[in-house]
């Protein structure tokens, strides 16, 4: 393969990343955004979460031991230090960490 053919590659590549990147500047510079956009920027967080919480938990045997109770508990700590601190990466992060602990060292 010639190396030019891999320059030109690579540079069609960037430059189409980088138009898909400032083609929603160009449309929207000047306008509001509509109620429906303002609504999605407000709410992602918390559909991205409750869309992992339920992936977390969709391989999870209820009806053997531990029954869940290691992510039970890591979802507890999730909520309860988010409602506490208001720090999404703090919550995630200590949730993993207690739920690591309990599956490694607890429910063996």
């Amino acid at each position: 393969m010639d190396s030019s053919y891999i320059i030109a590659a690579i540079v069609v590549a960037s430059l189409m990343t980088y138009l898909t990147r400032i083609i929603p500047f160009l449309f929207f510079r000047k306008k509001e955004p509509s109620a429906l956009i303002r609504y999605i920027e407000w709410n992602m967080p918390v559909m991205i979460m409750v869309i992992l919480v339920f992936y977390a938990l969709k391989d999870v045997n209820w009806v053997a031991y531990p029954y869940g109770i290691a992510e039970i508990v890591g979802v507890g700590i999730t909520i309860v230090s988010y409602l506490k601190y208001k720090n999404a990466l703090l919550s995630i992060f200590l949730a993993t960490i207690v739920y690591m602990i309990l599956v490694q060292k607890v429910f063996v």
